[in-house]
Formats: C-alpha cells, sequence, structure tokens
C-alpha cells in the first residue's frame, strides 16, 4: 500500500486537471473527477487528505461540495479553485473551512506550495495523534514527578482550568520542569487530539521570532524562499507553549498582544487574515511584574498572560520529591546504559542534604553521572560524594550558598563523568575505559575532544 498522501482534484476543465495532476503526481497519489457529485463520492471513501476543488461546475458547484463536506464531517483540506470573478465566492469558501485558494490561470509553483504545506500540517498533526495513543490511558499530572503537598495543589487548581481557553503562565526556576507542566496540561485538556506546539523564547534570534511565531510569505525578506507556516498557525486548536516569554521584544510583545486579542494574524509579507482557536501557556524564570514596572514588559500583554498564574516550588522547598526523582532517574538510565545499579539508602540521604540550585534539571544529570562512572551494582554514600567534591560539606544543606553545579548539556554531563571516573580509578586508562563502557582508543578521543589533560597535576576544574 502507498504511503503517499492521496489527493482528489474535482474540476470540469480537462486542461486544469492534467495540469494539476502533472504537478503533483510526483509526490502524490492523485486522482481526479470532473463534477461535484462524483468528488463528494470519492470524498466519503475517506480515502483523501487533499482536495483541489473548483468552484464553477456545472451541476453541484464548489460550495455545494464544501457543504456536503461540513454535513457529512469529512476531514479534508480543501484548496478553492477560482476565477478572478468567484473572489466572492472564493470569500464565502474559506468561511465554508477552505484551507487556501488560487486564481486562475493557474500558478504551478503555488500549487506545489500549497500541497508541501499542507502535507506538513498533516504530519505534524499524526506525530501528534500518534503521541496522543501512546498517553492514550491518560497523560495524568503524576507523570509529573512529585509527590510533594504544594504540587499536589498545583494539579488540583490546574484540573479546574484544564478544558478551559485560560491562558496560564508558569512561573519558577530554570530546571523545576515549567515544560512538563504545560505538556501535562494539553494532554489532559479537550485540545489533547490536536497540537501542542513549543517555543523557547530565549533562544530564537530577534529577528527571527516574528517569522518562527506567525509564519511568512515567499520573498517577505531576504532568505525568505517559500512560505512559513508559523507556531500559532501549527497549533491551531491545539496548545502553543511560549517558553521564557520575558525575552520577547517590545515589537513581538505588541503583535503577540493583538494575536491574543483578536485572534487573527497575517503571516510576514501577507495579507491573507488567518483565524486561529489557540490556547496560550507561556512560562518564565524571570519576574513578570518587575519587568513590567522596569518598563522591560508590557502591562497589558502581562495582565492577558497571567490570568491563571502557577509557581511551580524549587526542588529545595519540596525535598520528599527527590526519593521519588531518583527512582525514576536511576531506572531510565539503567535501562539506556544497560545497567542495574541501585542507590544506597545513605546515598538516597546524602542526595537530599543538598540543595540543588539547578533543581529537577541538576538532579536528573547527577544520577545520570553517577550511573555511568559506578563501579559496581550500588551506588553508596562515597561514590554520590565523588560527584560532589567541589562543593564542601559546609554547603550541604545550606541555601543559595552552593556553587551551581547543573551541567545542562550531555557534553558537559559527559565531560564531568569521565573526570570522576578518572580521578576514582587514579587516572589509571585501563581501569577508566572499562568503567565507563568505552575502548581506550574512544576514551583517548574524548579526552582529546574535551580538553582533559591526565598527567598528575590535574585539574580540578
Amino acid at each position: 500500500m502507498s504511503s503517499r498522501r492521496k489527493i482528489l482534484i474535482a474540476d470540469d476543465d480537462r486542461g486544469v486537471r492534467e495540469i494539476l495532476k502533472h504537478v503533483l503526481s510526483d509526490n502524490y497519489s492523485v486522482h481526479d473527477v470532473s463534477c461535484g457529485e462524483d468528488a463528494v463520492k470519492e470524498l466519503t471513501s475517506g480515502e483523501y487528505e487533499i482536495l483541489f476543488l473548483d468552484l464553477s461546475m456545472p451541476g453541484m458547484d464548489g460550495l455545494d461540495v464544501l457543504n456536503a463536506v461540513k454535513q457529512n464531517n469529512i476531514e479534508i483540506d480543501a484548496v478553492i479553485i477560482s476565477a478572478s470573478n468567484d473572489l466572492e465566492k472564493a470569500v464565502q469558501a474559506m468561511k465554508l473551512g477552505a484551507y487556501d485558494y488560487i486564481a486562475k490561470p493557474i500558478d504551478v509553483e503555488k500549487i506545489k506550495l500549497i500541497a508541501r504545506n499542507i502535507s506538513d500540517k498533516l504530519s505534524l498533526k499524526n506525530e501528534v495523534s500518534e503521541l496522543r495513543k501512546k498517553v492514550s490511558d491518560g497523560f495524568r499530572f503524576s507523570s509529573v514527578i512529585s509527590v510533594s503537598p504544594e504540587m499536589k495543589k498545583i494539579f488540583s487548581l490546574l484540573n479546574r482550568v484544564i478544558d478551559t481557553d485560560i491562558t496560564i503562565l508558569i512561573t519558577g526556576e530554570s530546571g523545576t520542569g515549567k515544560g512538563l507542566l504545560a505538556d501535562a496540561v494539553h494532554f489532559n485538556s479537550n485540545r489533547s487530539l490536536f497540537p501542542f506546539r513549543s517555543l523557547d523564547c530565549s533562544t530564537i534570534p530577534k529577528d527571527l521570532i516574528e517569522s518562527e511565531l506567525f509564519g511568512h510569505e515567499k520573498g517577505a525578506f531576504t532568505g525568505a524562499h517559500s512560505r512559513k507556516i508559523g507556531k500559532f498557525e501549527l497549533a491551531d486548536k491545539g496548545t502553543l507553549f511560549l517558553d521564557e516569554v520575558g525575552n520577547l521584544s517590545f515589537d513581538v510583545q505588541a503583535k503577540l498582544l493583538k494575536v491574543l486579542q483578536e485572534k487573527r494574524f497575517e503571516r510576514l509579507g501577507g495579507s491573507e487574515v488567518i483565524g486561529v482557536n489557540t490556547r496560550i501557556i507561556s512560562a518564565s524564570n524571570k519576574n513578570l511584574k518587575t519587568l513590567v514596572s522596569e518598563g522591560k514588559f508590557r502591562e497589558d500583554l502581562y495582565y492577558r498572560l497571567n490570568v491563571f498564574p502557577v509557581e511551580i516550588p524549587p526542588l529545595r522547598q519540596r525535598k520528599e520529591d527527590i526519593p521519588v526523582l531518583i527512582n525514576y532517574f536511576l531506572n531510565r538510565f539503567n535501562s539506556e546504559y544497560e545497567r542495574d545499579t541501585v542507590f544506597t539508602e545513605k546515598a538516597v540521604s546524602f542526595f537530599c542534604r543538598y540543595e540543588w540550585p539547578g533543581n529537577v534539571r541538576e538532579l536528573e544529570n547527577a544520577v545520570r553521572r553517577i550511573v555511568l562512572i559506578s563501579v559496581g551494582n550500588e551506588i553508596t554514600e562515597k561514590d554520590v560524594e565523588s560527584i560532589f567534591d567541589h562543593v564542601s560539606q559546609e554547603q550541604i544543606d545550606v541555601p543559595l550558598k552552593i556553587k551551581k553545579t547543573n551541567y545542562q548539556t550531555l557534553d558537559e554531563v559527559e565531560k564531568q563523568a569521565i573526570i570522576d571516573s578518572l580521578k576514582i580509578n587514579s587516572f589509571n586508562m585501563s581501569k577508566t575505559s572499562s568503567v565507563l563502557g568505552i575502548s581506550r582508543k574512544t576514551l583517548h578521543n574524548k579526552l582529546k575532544a574535551y580538553g582533559i589533560s591526565v598527567e598528575k597535576k590535574f585539574s580540578e576544574e
């Protein structure tokens, strides 16, 4: 069975049908009909995903076909083909749910672009559906690993607004799990079958953030070689998660506010008004109210985003979660690295005495490191101490005085794991490579890549 998407062309003009078939057949499975009645018959099969539909046909015209599609709950992305004098009908068609329209004479490149954009959109939707299947037994708030009363209160409050369109602002320190909580909100809501899209506003260059949010048309700016669908449009009927929203520029803040108020926007360089039904969840590790008072964040946007505020407490304020999280990460990394390690009670107790300035992310990386470097199956207090040898005993249980140790990238975690293992094994290359489960050659290559010296005067940094 072909995996290519199926396209139906409905047009009484044989020449138009032949052009479209020629343009689309290389990448899609294409079938054509010459009248609206045959189009409806074909569409009821449920096999087609994209429809190119002529508005003016004898008998059942394009609008009649769209009405039939709507009445029969047929899922199809329809692209209207219209003559210049059918503009009013084209507008009606868009109101009936048509994806886009093109005017005659046919623009071949636009046909290709529209088909590709629809295909990309459908792929994203399918990905979300597959993810939904995987969590069909319930992506519950329990997936946010926690047993603390503070987090249970948060889950209880969120359950009250889970199926509303209310905007949610999640605040908390870096590494507390704001993104995971946004995931849980979406997958527990009535929008769960539709896309969940996220955008980290702190990582996108200022001059590209607007395009990422709203998309752009071909030629909108230098380098815009084709149309791009933005996050808002991709998240239609679903949820858009804006992480570190406090990093948005004032210009983008103003446009974001307008979209939230009007629920419509235009792509960069475009004139088409696009309506969206997208729920917004935003997050920030900065105090947005402080940014407002400093003139760095729009007050009106702040109140629009902060309708339902949620503050995730840092890990040091919910230490009852630490043993649960250790067990979760241990099982994960044991499976990933084919290990069978366990923590002793004293090892867990040591973890619980540390203040975790990097929160859950730091704890995750610490467990990963110790699983990587552990020699036997049992992880002892001494083993745990080895990865904190740069932290004085006085720093344990003393808030805000702990040297930051949250190595955030996998490379950083791996580098530190190699350093720790070298120390434990007295810089013996054979023992170290054996413990890490890699060859001496691979170890040498990694030492070189990370700039690690194995001389006796080994750097502590």
